[in-house]
């Protein structure tokens, strides 16, 4: 993905780029207190892919009564599946306001920065090289 360049007029530049559907999909979490990132990978973000996150926030912060979770209003968050494992889980989950700018959320200025380390003017022959990186 390039961000931006600079050529020379006249002159021709070649980009290299990537054939194919690969999708990685990533979906996290960051510490407001120690800015500590919890991850996970999966094939889609769905409910059962947040749950995995939730387990990975529980057993990082095993030692926190309660832990809050400050979230956008995607469906997943508001499912069944995810009640009901809420039930019996140490995760609180605070919404916030619809139409909230994306900068409120720490997660999203996260993978801005991720995006711009990883993706823009980089090039990965192999989806699993993109993956490692």
């Amino acid at each position: 993905m390039i961000d931006n360049s600079w050529i020379k007029q006249g002159k021709e530049f070649q980009i290299c780029s990537n054939t194919g559907r690969h999708r990685l999909n990533i979906n996290g979490a960051v510490s407001l207190d120690t800015m500590k990132l919890v991850m996970c990978n999966d094939d889609m973000i769905n409910a059962e892919s947040t749950i995995k996150l939730f387990e990975k926030i529980e057993m990082t912060y095993s030692e926190s009564a309660k832990v809050t979770v400050i979230c956008d209003n995607a469906r997943y968050y508001r499912s069944k599946l995810v009640k009901a494992y809420l039930e019996n889980s140490s995760i609180e989950l605070m919404f916030l306001p619809l139409l909230t700018p994306s900068n409120f959320n720490l997660i999203e200025r996260y993978w801005k920065y991720f995006k711009k380390i990883v993706l823009y003017n980089n090039y990965y022959d192999t989806f699993q090289k993109f993956k490692q990186a």
